[in-house]
């Protein structure tokens, strides 16, 4: 009679258990109960909305990122700077750009000057030789450079592979830079390579400069006219070098 009544009883059992586990024809969440019971609303809300603290940090984190990406390029400028020197035996001065002119933002300002041998007319460069500007003055811990895309640069430069053909380079604008005075029977096409020429003194030959974007000239004029575009953004620079001696 005993065993009869357990056997009844675990019947039992196994039938609620069967009609919990498919409740209402479908299996039942067994792990709606474990989520409950581990996870918490908080944790679960934590999880979708970080508290104040993680989201400040990482924000710190996204600015320490971008400083040592800064950082990266920094010194890869400073590689190809030290490639540059060895390789032309120039005596270069590395400088910080510590501001630009409140008028004229196409004029910088160094933080190097007369105490580190620099001199009116002489080339400001960056990564592996390109021409970016000249020293227009000076004074002991300072300078000021003016950038050749600035209204009143002018260099004489050559075009193309061969050099051959001169021309005088000024700036547009403050937004890229024109090249006048080239002879109608020279040719020139777009993406020529324009290099410093070697009629300054100060100047180096051969300093790059940028690239033919576009020509224009008419059949009645002596001489062609073209765009030029750098090879960098003069807007993110954050330090040259300046050329002291050749």
């Amino acid at each position: 009679m005993l065993k009869d009544n357990l056997r009844i009883f675990f019947l039992f059992i196994v039938v609620v258990f069967l009609f919990i586990l498919f409740k209402n024809g479908q299996i039942f969440d067994l792990g709606f109960i474990f989520r409950n019971t581990i996870y918490t609303n908080k944790t679960v809300n934590s999880l979708l909305d970080p508290s104040p603290e993680l989201q400040e940090q990482y924000k710190d984190l996204l600015v320490e990122n971008n400083k040592l990406k800064n950082l990266e390029e920094e010194n890869n400028q400073l590689k190809e700077l030290l490639n540059f020197k060895k390789e032309k035996q120039y005596n270069l001065v590395v400088a910080n750009i510590i501001n630009r002119d409140p008028v004229n933002r196409n004029i910088l300002i160094i933080n190097s000057g007369l105490g580190q041998n620099i001199a009116v007319g002489q080339a400001v460069v960056v990564n592996n030789g390109i021409i970016v500007g000249k020293v227009i003055d000076t004074s002991v811990d300072s300078a000021k450079v003016r950038l050749l895309t600035d209204n009143f640069s002018k260099l004489a430069v050559k075009v193309g592979d061969d050099r051959r053909v001169s021309g005088v380079l000024s700036g547009s604008l403050g937004l890229g830079m024109d090249l006048s005075y080239i002879p109608q029977e020279q040719e020139i096409k777009k993406n020529d390579l324009v290099v410093s020429s070697d009629i300054d003194d100060l100047i180096p030959a051969g300093l790059v400069v940028g690239k033919i974007e576009s020509t224009n000239f008419s059949q009645e004029e002596l001489f062609k006219n073209a765009a030029v575009s750098p090879l960098i953004d003069y807007n993110t620079l954050g330090f040259v070098a300046v050329i002291t001696s050749l």
